[in-house]
This record gives C-alpha cells, structure tokens and sequence, in this order.
C-alpha cells in the first residue's frame, strides 16, 4: 500500500512539470507585442507620410492625432485636419488624385505684420528639417520693402520676402515656401485687408500625381475695354 501511495505522488509530480505553463502577461512581454505591432506599419518619405501611404485610395482612414475638419472638400479629393506640430499650430491637408494619396500640404500659423518673426519660422523649420534629410536641394531668397519712412496714407507700401527650400527624398519631395508681404509702417487704415503671408511645408510623391481631369479647353478672354 505504501509503494502504491508512493507512485501516486510520483506520476502527479511528473504530470504537474509537463502540464504547458500560462503565457507571460507582463509588461515587458506587451511591449514586445506592441514594438512588433508597430513593425507593421509603413513610416518613412519612401512609403508615404507619417504611417499613411501613397496612392491610398480618398476614403482610407488617415492615422493622425489630429482634429478632424468637418467641411472637408465634398469631392473627395482633400482631407483636412486641425492641430498643433511641435510648438506650431497647423492646417493639414491631404490631397489624392486619379492615383490615390498623392501629397500632404501643412499651413502654419504666422505671426501677422512682423516680416523678421515670419522669416525667422521658415529658417527654424528649414533648420529642423534639415536636420533629418540634409541641406536643401535648393534654396530662393529674396527680401524686398520701403527705402524710408513716408506719410501719405494713399501711398502705402510693404515689405516682402520671398522664400523657398527644396529637398529631395527619393521618392519624395519636401516644399517649405514663404510668402509674405507686410505694410510697413503698420496702419489700422489697410487698404488691403486680409492675410497677405503665407508659409507652407509640402510633401508629395512625383510618381502619384496623376489626373484624367481633362485640360479645360481655351476660352476667348473679351476685350478689356468690355471687362473694365
């Protein structure tokens, strides 16, 4: 009897190391998961921008933390988004053509009426984003205003900048484009009103922009004599 009880104990040790143990559920077992879950998504200018590939088709969901613009563009060929990159507040579009997800345009909110604050944002992004991918491909600069000071309120003239900076990140291409013209001295008496700069960071993909829109056919453009 007590050899019997013997081997009981034996075959239920036995049974107890082969039975297959529970999955390791901590912490650094889910990180795995989720750095291998994340493997899965395409990142890099070579694929698209920011997880969302090129040629996506116009009702592909966007994978952004951005707030979503309700008024998108009914034709489908834009989504827009509200937000902030970094320390910028931002308006971010995409844009698909007949090929699908063809370029993302950024506009970045500007100081208004200050030509040095608004050059100085396009040299820090420039800066930033050269950073990542190198110096510029190319580079257009050019900076322009008032030779002095005047007083004639029907004369107003402005200070303008123009520039622009070009990367290429095959098979992309980076954009950052500064327009800006700004009434020096600034007058609560604009003759023209509204924002007149802006600066834009552009991504697209050469090898997506393509349209089957047929080229619209000339139009006979009347006198000028019956237009003014």
């Amino acid at each position: 009897m007590k050899s019997l009880f013997s081997a009981l104990i034996i075959i239920s040790l036995g049974a107890s190391q082969d039975a297959p143990s529970s999955p390791d559920l901590s912490n650094g077992s889910e990180n795995a998961v989720l750095d291998t879950a994340s493997q899965q998504i395409p990142s890099g200018l070579d694929t698209g921008y920011k997880g969302f590939v090129w040629g996506s088709p116009s009702g592909t969901a966007i994978p952004t933390m951005l707030t979503k613009n309700e008024s998108t563009d009914s034709l489908a060929v834009s989504q827009a988004f509200i937000g902030s990159l970094g320390s910028d507040s931002v308006a971010v579009t995409y844009f698909f053509a007949d090929s699908g997800f063809w370029k993302v345009e950024i506009d970045i909110v500007i100081p208004l009426n200050n030509i040095d604050g608004q050059i100085s944002d396009f040299r820090r992004l420039e800066k930033n984003i050269s950073e990542v991918y190198g110096p510029p491909k190319s580079m257009n600069q050019q900076e322009s205003g008032p030779s002095g000071s005047y007083s004639n309120l029907l004369n107003q003239k402005f200070s303008r900048a123009f520039y622009r900076s070009t990367w290429s990140v095959t098979p992309a291409v980076i954009e950052l484009f500064l327009s800006t013209f700004v009434l020096l001295p600034a007058s609560d008496l604009a003759i023209f009103s509204g924002n007149l700069s802006v600066l834009k960071l552009v991504y697209y993909n050469p090898d997506f922009m393509h349209s089957s829109q047929p080229v619209p056919e000339a139009k006979e453009i009347p006198s000028i004599f019956e237009i003014y």
